[in-house]
């Protein structure tokens, strides 16, 4: 072979080899011919990089009431002496005879049995087939004489009860999940999740019950929704004594990696 061809291959040759280099280099940094970035390093499983940082997945901690998550329904915050929803939907409350004092964050508010927390009634919180509740909840004494005291309660749709031997229950439509028995005077985290195939309670970030649920929740209650009580039309009932803090309720069935997480925020 003459010297000239032989030069002529081997340089063919290293220009292959620098070629494929490059690519398995493009293809490591996450790029694609296509340029559509898949193979990309975005945080959520869609490559969009949403993450719900504030119960502890990973990537940029997000606010506790984010008003930009749409499936965040109502998230409610007890300070200055007030009650607000500071997620989007900003349901308006009326209120009556409330305290306030610290919480598991910040402040929380303080329940007697005069108490009112009255939220308007909003359809963003006409959730059918998928649906979270949860609170931190700290109850002063068990009800009596009434048979429970109501937590979270959207009338005739869906609550979050205590009963009079401090079992923590969940009820959508007729059907009711409960779990186990709670110390008075101890903050406890309870979180209902719905998926229209089960029903599940879990108490401080804990699964304890399921059960079967493969019919829709109703939403013919017109009545709102109260906190630290039972939402009866034109009132209220089965009232809450001792403290409430970090109310929310989500339009998605929540995991139970999101709940724990939700359950470790213990900050006083």
């Amino acid at each position: 072979m003459k010297i000239a061809e032989r030069t002529s291959i081997i340089r063919a040759g290293l220009a292959a080899a620098v070629k494929a280099t490059a690519a398995v280099g493009l293809i490591a940094c996450g790029f694609s011919p296509s340029g559509d970035g898949s193979g990309g390093d975005g945080g959520g499983a869609d490559g969009s990089g949403a993450t719900d940082g504030g119960d502890g997945d990973a990537g940029p901690e997000r606010p506790f009431c984010d008003r930009d998550e749409p499936l965040l329904r109502l998230c409610v915050t007890f300070q200055d002496g007030g009650v607000i929803d500071s997620s989007a939907s900003g349901v308006p409350f009326t209120v009556e005879d409330l305290g306030f004092g610290p919480g598991i964050v910040d402040d929380a508010v303080q329940l007697t049995p005069t108490s009112v927390i009255h939220g308007d009634e909003h359809l963003g919180l006409d959730l059918t087939t998928a649906l979270t509740m949860e609170a931190f909840v700290n109850v002063a004494s068990s009800p009596s004489p009434a048979p429970r005291a109501g937590i979270i309660d959207n009338n005739n749709q869906y609550g979050m009860w205590v009963s009079a031997n401090m079992r923590p229950y969940c009820t959508v439509g007729s059907t009711t999940v409960s779990g186990p028995t709670i110390a008075d005077g101890t903050w406890t985290h309870v979180a209902c999740v719905f998926d229209n195939l089960t029903y599940r309670i879990f108490v401080d970030g804990a699964l304890f019950g399921t059960v079967n649920r493969q019919v829709p929740a109703p939403i013919t209650g017109v009545d709102g929704t109260n906190l630290g009580q039972d939402c009866t039309a034109g009132g209220s009932g089965d009232p809450l004594t001792g403290r409430l803090d970090e109310v929310r309720i989500w339009a998605s069935a929540r995991s139970a990696e999101q709940i724990a997480a939700a359950a470790a925020r213990r900050g006083g």
